[in-house]
């Protein structure tokens, strides 16, 4: 039984509360109003049990707080905000494009500005939150504030347990060493956040970001770690990005697919049977049109960050080199069919109602926006930036203590600020 709290009903989905059914049925725990709904009330309640909610979303990867009062933006960033020890993040550095604040408020996200991340035809591209930057939350939330017609949850996958039933040899390797991940050039950081070359490498070396190279060619390096052991269960999970694994949504979708059955789900059928080439060729399509058509300026800006870059990297004067082995190295052919079941097995999620606020402890659990059709509204928020390995020399396995100092964006945005 789940732990209970008073004043509100604690327990678990039913399952006409989940699109698909798996071994997963204890992720999330739902608190759910009882006799009281309001916001009051609700701040209250999360301000007394601090504490053990936070011991929950470690034990059971999520809580979803059902029934309560949530009609805003400013709803939902003051009710996370009343969770004891709550650490917003606001700027991430380097961040995704489309993923920037929703009007003044400070730490309410667009799951992306740009484009539709859920209730759409695509299946696929589990991952833990913020792979790609330094700044990693222990934590996301999202709020409901419009779930699609058809399907569109946010689908989560229990990586404490997909780590457990992964192979000896795979954990070994992922455990060995950190993976490149990312690179930038210095002065296109120094340009984003209109500071000086200077000012980002004194702040990449404080927190221990690699830089090489010399004069226009000067990098910052990311490695990362695979593997993250939580400090509240002391187990471990696989925190990558699963876009890593170029072959495994072809994998998942053979595992998936019979999940959506009938004349609904006929067109998702028929476009997740589409050569894989032809998929990537419309999702890279899709999402450049989108973001085009969001901020012209901006997708501009991007091209051009991503071209000196790639210039940079490519100056047959001065190569630099650098170890760029990822992740995906170590997966065989094999081990990414067997990732692709593993996921089905550890897979949960539950159909959003409007108002709905789910906590995800980012450390153990992977997450997704699921296929569906329909006008789709959620809203996210991190926090707690976790105290990452960057340098390639480290080891694959990390104890995820939380940064008791602001993350690398903010202190960037800071400066661009000053």
């Amino acid at each position: 039984m789940p732990n209970q709290y008073p004043d509100v009903t604690t327990r678990f989905l039913r399952s006409d509360e989940r699109l698909i059914l798996s071994e997963e049925n204890e992720m999330p725990l739902v608190i759910e109003a009882k006799h009281a709904a309001d916001l009051d009330f609700l701040h209250g309640f999360i301000k007394a049990h601090s504490e053990q909610l936070i011991e929950d979303i470690a034990k059971y990867g999520a809580i979803l707080l059902r029934g309560f009062r949530i009609k805003s933006d400013e709803d939902f960033e003051k009710t996370i905000l009343s969770i004891k020890g709550v650490q917003g993040i606001s700027d991430a550095f380097m961040s995704e494009y489309g993923r920037v604040p929703v009007g003044n408020l400070k730490y309410v996200l667009h799951t992306n500005a740009a484009y539709k991340t859920g209730g759409t035809l695509y299946l696929g591209g589990f991952h833990s939150e913020n792979y790609y930057t330094p700044d990693v939350p222990s934590y996301i939330y999202f709020c409901c504030h419009k779930p699609s017609i058809t399907g569109g949850e946010t689908g989560l996958i229990n990586m404490e347990g997909v780590y457990q039933d992964l192979d000896n040899e795979l954990k070994e390797k992922l455990e060995k060493n950190t993976f490149f991940v990312s690179k930038w050039l210095v002065s296109e950081v120094a340009t984003r956040y209109k500071i000086s070359s200077e000012k980002v490498e004194e702040i990449c070396s404080q927190f221990d970001l690699p830089v090489i190279g010399s004069g226009d060619q000067k990098f910052i390096l990311m490695y990362k770690p695979s593997v993250f052991e939580h400090p509240i269960t002391k187990k471990k999970a696989l925190g990558i990005n699963l876009f890593e694994l170029p072959t495994l949504n072809k994998e998942m979708r053979k595992h998936f697919i019979h999940d959506y059955k009938g004349k609904t789900w006929f067109w998702h059928r028929l476009v997740w049977r589409l050569p894989s080439f032809v998929l990537t060729v419309l999702e890279h399509i899709y999402v450049v049109c989108a973001a085009f058509i969001y901020s012209p300026k901006a997708s501009i800006k991007l091209l051009r960050e991503k071209f000196n870059t790639y210039r940079a990297s490519k100056n047959e004067d001065d190569v630099i080199t650098f170890n760029n082995v990822k992740v995906g190295s170590c997966f065989t052919e094999k081990n990414i069919k067997d990732m692709a079941r593993i996921l089905r097995k550890h897979y949960s999620s539950c159909l959003w109602k409007s108002g709905d606020i789910l906590l995800v402890d980012n450390k153990k659990v992977a997450h997704a926006g699921m296929p569906g059709s329909g006008p789709r509204l959620i809203r996210a928020m991190i926090s707690n930036p976790i105290n990452m390995q960057y340098s390639f020399r480290e080891p694959g396995s990390l104890y995820c203590q939380e940064r008791t100092m602001k993350n690398i964006g903010s202190y960037l945005a800071e400066d661009m600020l000053a």
